[in-house]
């Protein structure tokens, strides 16, 4: 336990210094070492809450360039946004049941894992952002949606985190010692993965491969199943936006917007149709406190 107040003294007295970067990464280092340390073995969901029928959604606090520091939670809130559901944010670091964030609750009950709570309020709430698709589509549609989820993400993660470094770290003002922690961290789950046992060079090309593969179904349609954003959307936006808005190393850090400037235009149409006030759900570098 001492060792859980020391690094939580220690995060908490950065952060005091830093009130606009209490973003993704030390919610996440906070949370997860007083979750594995303090607080195992015990019901830590901390569901609030809320006016009836209005789904919660538990994220990372607001960050620096995108309204979250994780894809999912972009691609879990986009979808809140484009069908229309009632909801309302806690960034109050509730990692869900499975240790991991985003997740919702609804009258009560909780459901982790974006996909699944997708999934859970198309079925509760008789949702369907794909209803225009034939079955064909659909099926085409969940395996872009499995590439961006399960294929893409570790390649974000491996240039995030741990290519060049400190490179991109440092950029969001993020103390080495957090960095450490959070590197030494993923570099095990890559590599358990698989992910991170590639080269960079191999890792580069699989992303370009996904993104050449994004780039191929948008063709010359608004949004990539047609003419109305689906929920392969969502998640293709939400890992889009990292790139896009938050890649700052020399290889991803403008790679969409020279190499694929279909899928930059489509990144600005999808942040256009669910995200009207994005300016205000970021902190603009860490320089201000996102107001929403």
């Amino acid at each position: 336990m001492q060792f859980v107040e020391q690094v939580t003294e220690t995060v908490t007295t950065w952060v005091s210094n830093h009130p606009y970067v209490t973003t993704g990464v030390v919610a996440m280092t906070a949370a997860h070492i007083l979750h594995r340390v303090a607080i195992r073995g015990k019901d830590n969901l901390g569901i609030i809450e809320a006016p009836p029928n209005t789904v919660v959604l538990y994220q990372l606090p607001r960050a620096p360039y995108t309204p979250s520091l994780t894809p999912f939670a972009v691609k879990l809130e986009t979808y809140l946004r484009l069908a229309n559901i009632p909801y309302q944010n806690d960034m109050n670091m509730k990692k869900s049941s499975k240790g991991k964030y985003p997740w919702i609750s609804y009258n009560g009950e909780a459901v982790a894992d974006s996909q699944l709570a997708m999934e859970f309020l198309n079925a509760k709430l008789r949702v369907d952002l794909n209803r225009g698709l034939t079955e064909a589509q659909r099926a085409q549609a969940h395996a872009f949606r499995v590439m961006v989820d399960e294929h893409m993400y570790w390649c974000v993660v491996y240039f995030r985190w741990i290519y060049e470094k400190y490179a991109h770290c440092l950029s969001l003002v993020i103390p080495r010692y957090i960095v450490y922690i959070m590197k030494r961290k993923l570099n095990k789950q890559l590599y358990a993965q698989g992910m991170g046992r590639h080269s960079t060079e191999e890792i580069t090309q699989m992303l370009v491969q996904d993104l050449q593969a994004l780039s191929a179904q948008l063709g010359d349609k608004k949004f990539l199943m047609g003419d109305n954003p689906t929920e392969v959307d969502c998640s293709a936006f939400g890992m889009l936006s990292v790139l896009v808005f938050s890649s700052h190393d020399d290889i991803t850090g403008t790679m969409v917007k020279d190499q694929f400037p279909s899928l930059y235009q489509y990144t600005m149409r999808m942040k256009e149709a669910a995200w009207p006030d994005w300016d205000e759900c970021n902190t603009k570098g860490a320089t201000v406190k996102a107001t929403k």
